[in-house]
């Protein structure tokens, strides 16, 4: 009798397993299918986020990331989430490309980032990358900037100095070259005499 018992449980989950199977898979896109204008798969789609992330990362031209890749990857997602609006991959693939959007050191990336936010929170908004994404757009609010503004250099005091005009050393070397004489006719016959440089 437990035998029979234990068969016809086995027998139940055994015919149930595959519907079971089916029913986990159908919001799922198929790793064939291709989506938008420049016919991206859902590899596709996160193979081009972590190459654009890569690239951004060691130094490449972000607006070359900004105009090209990266937007065939938005362009695909939206295609991907038009017929399969269940796949759980979309999330983490938009939390993947909001990332990639705040390694762009510009006002274009972070605006970027904050749509990708908002687009995760519309659509995935019980999911746990909506939170990672609202944590980590937070934390990135200007991505270029520093996080702390270090403190400026101390700016010295103006120490006023008395003006010494330099000609007057010149000055009293000449005074100290003339002779001084006793009555204005000497002086007068010292201006006659040509004068001879030494």
């Amino acid at each position: 009798m437990k035998l029979r018992l234990a068969f016809c449980i086995a027998v139940f989950f055994a015919t149930l397993a595959p519907a079971m199977a089916q029913d986990s898979l159908r919001g799922l896109a198929p790793a064939d299918e291709y989506f938008g204008r420049y016919n991206l798969s859902v590899l596709g789609i996160a193979n081009t986020i972590r190459d654009a992330d890569t690239r951004l990362n060691s130094g490449g031209d972000p607006h070359a990331m900004l105009s090209g890749p990266l937007s065939f990857v938005t362009d695909a997602m939206k295609d991907w989430e038009q017929k399969y609006p269940t796949d759980p991959w979309i999330a983490k693939d938009l939390l993947a490309l909001e990332g990639v959007y705040l390694h762009v050191p510009t006002d274009e990336g972070f605006r970027l980032a904050s749509q990708t936010e908002a687009w995760l929170i519309a659509d995935y908004a019980n999911t746990d990358y909506a939170a990672q994404g609202r944590s980590q757009l937070a934390s990135n609010r200007i991505p270029y900037m520093p996080q702390q503004m270090p403190q400026a250099a101390p700016v010295a005091q103006y120490q006023p100095q008395q003006y010494q005009p330099q000609w007057q050393p010149v000055v009293q070397r000449q005074q100290q070259a003339i002779p001084s004489y006793a009555t204005p006719w000497e002086r007068y016959a010292a201006l006659r005499v040509p004068y001879f440089p030494r």
